[in-house]
């Protein structure tokens, strides 16, 4: 099974994928992950080559998820994958959740990769409304994929998509 999840920021994308990924055994990568390396000293980003090859030897793989918000680079996934889903979830709920995750990792109640600043809420509030603007171009972009594109409100409605379309 190969699927890439794309969606805004608080759409839900890593808690899909880290549900199909225990469910079925199959690894899940975020994207972020993949364009920056998480150390101690904080995040670096990943030079073009080692970036490129780390996430070629994923999609070499036989069974994968990966997820994050639609990038530039990074849609070599999208040919070789089973299934592209898209989360298209209502702008209210995201913004609730970036609120409320926010608060959650200022109070060590949740874990973070970016320090939850108020700098860095205010790009999470940015990054909802610049998925809305570009989500039109987005799914044009992605209809060359054909039937592979699953765009859903919910993860849940996707979760249960995939239950029913596994072919494991």
């Amino acid at each position: 099974m190969k699927i890439d999840i794309i969606g805004s920021v608080a759409s839900g994308k890593t808690t899909l994928a880290n549900r199909i990924s225990r469910k079925y055994g199959i690894p899940y990568y975020e994207k972020d992950n993949i364009v920056w390396k998480r150390t101690l000293n904080g995040d670096v980003k990943r030079n073009p080559e080692e970036r490129d090859k780390y996430f070629y030897d994923i999609i070499n793989e036989n069974n994968w998820i990966v997820e994050g918000s639609p990038r530039k680079i990074l849609k070599e996934s999208f040919g070789c994958c089973d299934y592209i889903i898209v989360l298209d979830e209502y702008t209210i709920i995201r913004m609730i959740r970036v609120f409320k995750r926010w608060i959650n990792q200022r109070s060590g109640r949740e874990s973070y990769n970016s320090k939850p600043t108020w700098n860095f809420l205010w790009c999470n509030i940015k990054w909802v409304l610049e998925f809305n603007q570009m989500k039109r171009g987005l799914l044009q972009e992605l209809s060359i994929f054909g039937e592979k594109v699953k765009i859903f409100k919910h993860s849940k409605e996707a979760y249960e998509f995939v239950m029913k379309n596994s072919p494991q």
